[in-house]
């Protein structure tokens, strides 16, 4: 007998959707996927110790054990309630954002392994960095990462304009005050009092 297109054809779905349905490595392929997909590692917070320890190093405020420079006198790192660095080198405010905590570490100059950069292997060349050291400053620069983006923008430029602006009303004023007083005694008074005391 002949079976018509339609039905041969629902028949072969038929079977092909109970071939997938029980067949154990697909099924378990089907579930095992949104379930990797899903998985996600959460970032590891630093100590507020380790992040104060770093910022101390960063600016300055801690020297490093070897006798190093610190890292402000060439780097900047754009946090409001920080005093600006150094413009010698890159600006480091979103260094970990972009390499991570393994190429952050590696930057930094240690005895293991020298940094890439000359410069800086010239500034620490036998005042390499403590691995104590080095996981401090990785923690922060992760810290100052996650603050940039939650910061307020600056107004750097209006603060500076109103300061300049104050500053030359303020020796306006003082000039305006001097040549006032001097106004008010020319030195020609002064000659002609001095004649009629002696006349």
């Amino acid at each position: 007998m002949h079976i018509p297109y339609f039905l041969s054809h629902v028949a072969s779905v038929a079977i092909v959707t109970s071939i997938v349905i029980t067949s154990p490595s697909i099924a378990s392929a089907q579930t095992a996927t949104p379930a990797a997909a899903t998985t996600t590692s959460a970032p590891i917070v630093p100590a507020p110790a380790l992040i104060e320890q770093g910022q101390s190093l960063f600016l300055g405020n801690a020297r490093f054990n070897a006798g190093g420079p610190s890292c402000n006198a060439c780097h900047n790192v754009s946090i409001n309630s920080l005093i600006a660095g150094g413009t010698l080198a890159k600006d480091l405010t979103k260094a970990f954002s972009r390499l991570g905590a393994e190429g952050v570490n590696a930057m930094l100059p240690r005895k293991d392994e020298p940094s890439p950069f000359p410069v800086m292997q010239a500034a620490f060349q036998g005042r390499e960095l403590t691995p104590s050291e080095s996981a401090a400053l990785v923690a922060f620069l992760q810290d100052v990462s996650t603050k940039s983006t939650e910061q307020p923008a600056s107004d750097f430029g209006t603060k500076m304009l109103l300061a300049g602006g104050s500053g030359i009303v303020i020796l306006l004023l003082l000039f305006a005050l001097v040549g006032t007083g001097r106004k008010r005694r020319s030195v020609n008074q002064e000659l002609f009092d001095r004649q009629l005391k002696t006349d």
